[in-house]
């Protein structure tokens, strides 16, 4: 019948959602991780929420597994929920509470690297297209959120454009912007 809503199938219902933690640590900085890949670029540390798992769980549980760091759901502040293609959604948690030290298993098959990186550091591996730039727009919008730009937490699409301050100085905010 014309107007009808079409049947979703097993497959349409399939979602992939997935999980990312922010770990920023006194200095400000924040925490990446380098994929054990053939590009070998940096993204946040995260990843699939599996069923039945609360999204905090797997962003704390990739985490701890991608490098060492041991987190508390409980100190998490959801930062955004984004939409990202083909389906699914992105949860974006921060928290500035952590204990031990980076260490990444020798074994793991994912990462090869983790560390504290400035914000400059971030956009300048950006800009030589050696941080993903999905993960970039996460740390930008974290950003923006932190510095009472954008609400928290944020609704959008993860391939959205975010605009930043050139100097990342978000207290001339509109002063001279750039867009990633």
């Amino acid at each position: 019948m014309e107007g009808d809503v079409p049947e979703l199938t097993m497959e349409d219902l399939d979602l992939k959602n997935g999980a990312n933690l922010i770990v920023e640590n006194e200095a400000g900085e924040i925490l990446a991780v380098r994929e054990k890949t053939r590009r070998q670029a940096w993204i946040l540390p995260g990843g699939e929420v599996e069923r039945g798992e609360k999204p905090g769980h797997a962003a704390q549980s990739e985490t701890e597994e991608e490098t060492g760091l041991i987190t508390d759901v409980a100190d998490f502040k959801l930062v955004a929920i984004l939409v990202q293609r083909p389906k699914g959604l992105v949860l974006l948690y921060a928290t500035k509470h952590y204990k031990g030290e980076i260490h990444v298993p020798a074994h793991s098959n994912e990462v090869q690297e983790a560390r504290f990186m400035s914000i400059e550091e971030i956009m300048d591996l950006a800009g030589q297209d050696k941080f993903r730039i999905g993960y970039v727009r996460m740390v930008l919008r974290y950003m923006r959120c932190k510095h009472g730009v954008d609400p928290m937490p944020l609704e959008g699409a993860l391939r959205d454009e975010v605009d930043y301050p050139a100097d990342l100085d978000f207290t001339n905010y509109r002063s001279k912007i750039h867009s990633v």
